[in-house]
């Protein structure tokens, strides 16, 4: 009889224990959500791995913040030497967005544009396709997300290096914004605009809520002005936040 009460009392000891360990690991792995609204980025799936030439890989996005997340964010996936994409597909439904995509010439640059309201916990995801053409892949995919309200920049670069794993996090610079230079241009777009500054890599810019496309270094933005009317601002959002222009956009009858 004593014996058994010594185990049971072991056993019993052994499982608080364990309960008390579990419990701390809960506790750890909740976090306070960002005030405000917040996208973060992930990636994740079936990279490719020699002899395995052509699969996918799923790049993330989700609404991590108090309140909801609205407007254009806009993704990038830049691969290796070596792989290249045809393109993305998406997965999501409702279909209460729009989503569109390009991809560089090179086949090495995603860019895509997805613009709707996500209430927070809301995620969305799209499926990227890869091949490494017969090659053994390596090197690291980069992944980035970007929307002019987000909170949070902490969480907006996902790194995976091929043959190893995720990498650590990295927070990208915060934009600033020194000149934009032709000021205005006709009400049918099409006007090539130069936006000039620092941190500006992976940026796109907004004529008031309109992206317009062009692409980005980390000194300057060349863009194509969207069609519009009446003087609008000009907000250059990158993946480390977002910078308004010295001055706005007129259009010109």
């Amino acid at each position: 009889m004593i014996t058994r009460l010594v185990r049971g009392g072991l056993a019993a000891a052994l499982a608080v224990t364990t309960l008390t360990v579990a419990t701390a690991a809960v506790a750890t792995a909740v976090t306070t959500a960002v005030s405000g609204p917040n996208v973060t980025v992930t990636q994740a799936g079936n990279y490719p791995i020699f002899p395995v030439d052509s699969t996918s890989f799923s790049v993330t996005w989700k609404s991590t913040g108090t309140t909801d997340l609205t407007g254009v964010t806009r993704l990038t996936v830049d691969l290796p030497p070596g792989l290249t994409t045809n393109g993305a597909l998406m997965y999501s439904t409702p279909y209460d967005y729009t989503f569109t995509q390009t991809v560089s010439p090179d086949g090495r640059r995603l860019e895509a544009v997805f613009t709707g309201t996500r209430a927070p916990g809301r995620s969305d995801f799209m499926k990227v396709q890869v091949s490494s053409h017969g090659t053994r892949p390596s090197g690291v995919i980069t992944v980035t997300a970007a929307n002019k309200d987000d909170a949070d920049p902490s969480d907006n670069v996902s790194r995976y290096l091929l043959g190893s794993g995720p990498q650590a996090p990295v927070t990208p610079a915060a934009p600033a914004v020194t000149a934009l230079a032709p000021s205005s241009g006709p009400a049918a777009g099409g006007t090539a605009v130069t936006i000039t500054g620092t941190g500006l890599t992976n940026g796109f810019a907004l004529f008031g809520n309109t992206p317009a496309t062009g692409s980005c270094t980390d000194s300057a933005c060349v863009v194509t002005a969207p069609a519009g009317s009446g003087s609008v601002p000009v907000t250059l959002v990158t993946p480390g936040g977002s910078a308004a222009t010295p001055t706005g956009f007129t259009y010109t009858p």
